[in-house]
């Protein structure tokens, strides 16, 4: 029997409210014209050419390849998978931009960061997703998350990127180490220092804290998870923003219960650091718990309890951001592209690579019905995440690549001691006024 949920019956505080159980009572409740969350996915016939190419993470490919044989099977087609030259989005849009200023394009489909999407999708380097992607699919997405597609996905009225995930940095504790010493998990920023000076042992390489903060992009990204607590605007550079600063500069240089070293350390050495048993809490996106678990030689629950996120002056807050599929406009093939990324959206697929990979999961209602019972970890902490009110929107500039990169050089300048807070705020908001123009 065929599920059936609401097309537009269900806000986000509703669709994200409760436990397991209270998401299929809404789901099963929602009123309004109805649509098949499954079974959707019936292939058109496609010229056979050479294999399509899918450009996304290499943490995921595992993932991919398990669906499809049955695109395989169902189109004739064959899909190779190649890797992103790296976790930053900016180096995403740089690759990318290089092949698609002229007119050529190496990848089929492309998972694309918030990073790289609003330039894109000006600079017409997008195929329009409105006559691709069906009704049926649109329709799985709760009303918060049309807001974000209309913002994030969208251009000039068209939407050129579907999303697949759906992301806000959790807050990750060894609960082994707190339970060991009688301690809490920090509640507060406050409490962030005070307990982390508890862990630090800097001649043992044991911090309290760390992040992936090295340039470009993932500097920006703690900052604005940081100035999301603040209740700032870091694209303003105002008050809230030199709060965020601030602080950072001081769990680095004053309290030093974070290494200066993640200054020039990418997700994949933060992640490292962790699971060699280095670190007592940090800030990280959802697919650590995957690379966790992958270490099964290391892994134990109690490694890697989510709690809410430390409240600075605004509260517990985690911005959210997203990643999607898109097809160039220059596609090498451009009908198995619109079928690949039909395929892989469909409200039978898009559950089933969701449960295997946090990265390929998003709020939609075919996914919270598919893994309701199972306990998935992703979705369990965006339920409690979302019923303490901690997501905060992504902060946006149409430049954001450009945006974010003058926060990263502003906020360098600061940590590495180079300059003021005083000049680098005067200096960024400048520079955000220049890219206005």
């Amino acid at each position: 029997m065929k599920r059936q949920v609401s097309e537009r019956g269900m806000s986000r505080r509703v669709f994200l409210k409760g436990t397991a159980a209270g998401i299929a009572t809404a789901l099963s409740a929602a009123g309004g014209s109805k649509i098949a969350t499954q079974g959707i996915f019936a292939p058109r016939v496609v010229r056979a050419q050479g294999p399509l190419v899918l450009f996304i993470p290499a943490f995921t490919h595992d993932t991919i390849r398990s669906v499809l044989p049955e695109f395989e099977d169902s189109t004739g087609l064959t899909v190779n998978l190649e890797a992103l030259p790296s976790t930053s989005g900016t180096d995403t849009l740089t690759h990318l931009s290089t092949m698609f200023a002229v007119g050529t394009s190496a990848y089929d489909v492309i998972s694309d960061s918030d990073e790289a999407s609003p330039l894109m999708m000006r600079a017409g380097w997008l195929q329009s997703l409105e006559d691709i992607i069906p009704a049926e699919t649109w329709a799985d997405f709760p009303d918060s998350m049309t807001e974000m597609i209309d913002v994030w996905h969208s251009f000039d009225g068209q939407r050129y990127r579907i999303p697949h995930g759906f992301e806000m940095g959790y807050f990750f504790t060894r609960a082994d180490w707190l339970t060991e010493r009688s301690l809490a998990a920090p509640a507060t920023w406050d409490e962030v220092v005070e307990i982390g000076k508890a862990f630090t042992d800097s001649a043992q390489g044991i911090w309290g804290t760390t992040d992936g903060l090295a340039k470009p992009a993932l500097l920006y990204v703690y900052l604005a998870y940081l100035t999301s607590q603040t209740g700032g605007d870091i694209f303003a550079f105002d008050e809230g923003t030199a709060t965020a600063f601030q602080y950072l500069y001081d769990l680095i240089h004053t309290h030093q219960i974070l290494p200066e070293t993640a200054l020039n350390q990418d997700y994949n050495a933060q992640n490292a650091l962790y699971m060699q048993d280095k670190i007592a809490f940090m800030r990280q996106w959802p697919f650590f718990y995957d690379a966790a678990r992958a270490d099964t030689e290391w892994f134990a629950p109690e490694k890697v309890v989510v709690e809410l996120p430390p409240a600075g002056p605004a509260g517990s807050k985690s911005w959210t951001g997203g990643s999607g599929f898109e097809v160039p406009k220059f596609a090498p093939n451009p009908e198995g592209a619109a079928e690949l990324i039909r395929f892989l959206t469909s409200n039978e697929i898009a559950p089933q690579i969701a449960r295997e990979q946090g990265f390929l999961m998003s709020p939609r209602f075919s996914i919270a019905e598919a893994l309701q019972d199972e306990g998935n970890f992703t979705l369990t902490n965006m339920v409690r995440y979302s019923d303490a009110s901690v997501p905060t929107p992504r902060p946006f500039h149409p430049k954001v690549a450009q945006a974010q990169s003058i926060v990263d050089d502003m906020a360098s300048l600061f940590l590495s001691k180079q300059a003021s807070l005083t000049d680098v705020l005067k200096q960024g908001q400048e520079q955000i006024a220049a890219l206005e123009e």
